[in-house]
């Protein structure tokens, strides 16, 4: 065989040239060469390594399987003579702990018999042909399970292209450090209020709130929050301060509702170009705005409005892709509400905190509203962030609020003395009950904990039971009517749950679409993922829906992904656990929702970055597709535009190198079989947040420090 060509160096920004072949670069290359001559040569793989064809250092176990919880065993049958005993993992640390210098000749160092010379290892092969890159001081192995990250993190931070919302551009990183990343705010430094509609627009839009903008957050008394308007509007017909009447949190509250309401407004209307939204974008900002100084200077102890007010200027910042200041700004609300106590329970015996008086029945449920909205955005931004949770369910014991309509509401009590039949605060009790199970999910089947296999695979069982019960209590509305027979309101709230239902099988079962022996698991994620697309799908005709929750793209991100791993997965897993024409339809479902994350990419940052980063996973499984002698595109319609069909020619320059495996079916299959052998659970959460990541900056990392992958 050939010899291997070196590997090539590529230019640091500094204009030197850099190469990493697993290790950092030595300044005394001819004792690093004698050293690695030096190093045993492993003849025999373990059991595990050999069929995933990875590198195994050759000890029982072997670091792989320790890493990975796997058991470690050398059974296979072994050609090459009498098969040389692993040494235990022991012997191969005290000799790691030696130096470096002892005599090849000391028989403590455990030396197998040398491979036969004209064998090449995959280890050795992918040793040479993967030198590790370099990005700001972090090191980055490119056959790791992200490495296709890795490749849509390069391309997001070169792009040039206009039309692209994610530019890393001065303006976007020179904000301060809670915004950072975030899109700019379009406004200018006027002091003129003339963006603060007129009477009638301003009594539209809060109308528009309640009735269309509001799904399951709902945190507000609809009639208390319409006599704060009345009050507001009189004050500026009387051109008064702007919050010298209802104070600070509550005029940022109507604020904020005018912001949110101007924005999904003008979503009704269809698709808007990148101009139209700008211009939609700065009367919505400078509403926004005008409610986050009032916040920033609010005085005094805090209240219930005070929450509030914080909680509804992290939804507008969600929708409006300012990830980081919603992060941020939802950590000061989370603050308030446990000043307020609001996590805790009240009764007759006890009125927490201390320093309020005895409250009606209105702002008692208020309170109870609020802490369960926030802890419902508390879930979601963990895993959309892939950070830990802030509420922690030991300290809770906060009751759900009653369902009772806000039209059935009176400070001393409900006017009604049975439960109405569809209250609208069904869907904020259920959505508050499967985000506990989704941050019970996080916390035991995505622990950082040294857990086995085993217990994660334990505690997903007993979510996804919990989450069947959860599906099952649901009320008719809300549950087995079909969404399409039910009024706005209730269709909106009944897609939610449905939606959040699918992730939450996906977000509990997608760890083992990677192990060997979790089918029920394979089949739940899959038959969930095919139900989220096939909903989103349907709401993408409907503008209402589509824009309806701010985490509707990110349910989109982790569906896709989920079919595009389990695409590349089927490469080193074949089974039959689902047959190839049910997932040619999730395929094709796949490519309807990939386009329709592009074309909703036109203002949002981070949906740009989901898209980039799908294309990259998403060309990982095309290859797959071609492996198995499947066409890499399906043959029906729903691309993502400006893509090839299925009967273009698509060549991937990679497979062309025969020099360094000796065919490209070879290469196809040494290296996609070996794309997710190194993918950890905590992987999972990575991708998750990749969107967010707080990429370098490209002012100081030259686009050649990235590998050129095809």
């Amino acid at each position: 065989m050939a010899s291997l060509p070196p590997v090539q160096a590529s230019p640091s920004a500094s204009g030197s040239y850099r190469t990493f072949s697993g290790k950092r670069p030595s300044t005394n290359l001819g004792a690093d060469e004698e050293n690695r001559r030096k190093d045993p040569k492993i003849s025999r793989a373990c059991d595990t390594c050999k069929r995933k064809k990875i590198r195994c250092d050759g000890i029982l176990p072997c670091s792989t399987c320790v890493k990975r919880k796997l058991n470690c065993a050398y059974d296979a049958k072994y050609g090459r003579g009498r098969p040389p005993t692993p040494p235990p993992s022991t012997t191969i640390n005290e000799r790691q702990e030696r130096p470096r210098s002892d005599s090849a000749n000391d028989l403590s160092i455990w030396q197998p018999p040398a491979p036969v010379a004209h064998e090449v290892s995959t280890s050795q092969v992918h040793s040479h042909a993967s030198p590790e890159i370099e990005i700001e001081g972090q090191y980055f192995d490119p056959t790791s399970g992200l490495n296709f990250l890795h490749r849509a993190w390069k391309k997001l931070l070169i792009q040039k292209d206009e039309s692209a919302s994610y530019d890393p551009n001065d303006t976007e990183r020179n904000q301060l450090l809670t915004s950072a990343g975030d899109p700019p705010f379009h406004i200018d430094d006027s002091a003129s209020d003339s963006f603060i509609p007129d009477v009638p627009t301003a009594r539209r839009l809060q109308e528009f709130y309640f009735e269309t903008c509001v799904v399951t957050y709902r945190m507000f008394h609809r009639q208390t929050v319409e006599g704060w308007m009345e009050i507001f509007l009189k004050d500026r017909e009387l051109q008064r301060p702007i919050a010298q009447s209802l104070g600070n949190s509550r005029t940022a509250i109507l604020l904020t509702i005018m912001a949110i309401a101007t924005l999904r407004l003008e979503k009704l209307n269809g698709e808007m170009s990148t101009a139209d939204e700008s211009l939609v974008l700065q009367r919505s900002d400078h509403l926004f705005c005008a409610g986050l100084r009032l916040t920033d200077m609010e005085m005094g102890f805090p209240r219930l409005e005070s929450a509030q007010a914080r909680l509804i200027q992290v939804l507008y910042l969600l929708q409006t892709a300012r990830m980081n200041k919603g992060w941020y700004t939802f950590g000061n609300a989370f603050h308030i509400t446990l000043s307020l106590g609001m996590h805790r329970r009240r009764d007759e015996k006890r009125d927490f905190p201390f320093t309020s008086r005895r409250q009606n029945y209105i702002t008692s449920e208020c309170y109870k509203r609020t802490f369960w909205a926030a802890y419902i955005i508390d879930k979601y931004l963990s895993v959309v962030f892939g950070r830990p949770r802030l509420y922690q369910d030991d300290d809770i014991d906060q009751s759900f609020p009653d369902n009772v309509n806000d039209e059935d509401m009176t400070p001393q009590g409900p006017s009604i003395s049975d439960d109405p039949a569809d209250c609208y605060i069904d869907a904020l009790i259920f959505h508050a009950k499967i985000a506990r199970i989704i941050g019970k999910v996080s916390r035991e089947v995505y622990s950082v904990s040294d857990l086995s296999n085993q217990d994660r695979l334990a505690a997903a069982h007993r979510s996804a039971r919990e989450l069947h019960e959860w599906r099952a209590s649901l009320p008719p509305h809300l549950g087995t009517v079909k969404p399409s027979t039910l009024i706005p309101s209730f269709r909106r709230q009944a897609i939610a749950l449905q939606l959040a239902y699918s992730h939450a099988l996906i977000h509990t079962n997608r760890p083992f679409l990677l192990t060997e022996a979790a089918s029920e698991n394979v089949i739940e994620c899959i038959s969930a993922t095919k139900a989220s697309l096939e909903l989103i799908n349907r709401m993408a005709g409907d503008s209402t829906l589509l824009h309806s929750f701010w985490w509707t793209h990110y349910v989109i991100f982790c569906a896709l992904a989920v079919v595009y791993v389990w695409e590349i997965q089927r490469t080193t897993r074949p089974t039959d656990e689902i047959d190839n024409q049910s997932l040619g339809k999730i395929f094709d479902l796949a490519e309807k929702c990939h386009g329709h994350l592009k074309r909703g990419s036109t203002g949002l940052s981070q949906n740009r970055r989901y898209s980039v980063i799908l294309d990259e996973l998403r060309s990982e499984a095309q290859r797959c597709r071609i492996l198995r002698g499947n066409p890499p595109y399906p043959h029906q319609g729903g691309r993502p535009s400006g893509e090839t069909n299925a009967n273009t020619h698509i060549t991937f320059p990679f497979l062309q190198d025969t020099d360094l495996f000796g065919t490209a079916g070879s290469v196809q299959e040494e290296i996609m079989p070996n794309m997710l052998d190194s993918f950890l659970f905590s992987d999972w959460q990575t991708l998750d947040s990749s969107a967010i990541f707080p990429f370098p900056d490209p002012n100081s990392v030259s686009p050649t420090c990235f590998p050129e992958f095809p």
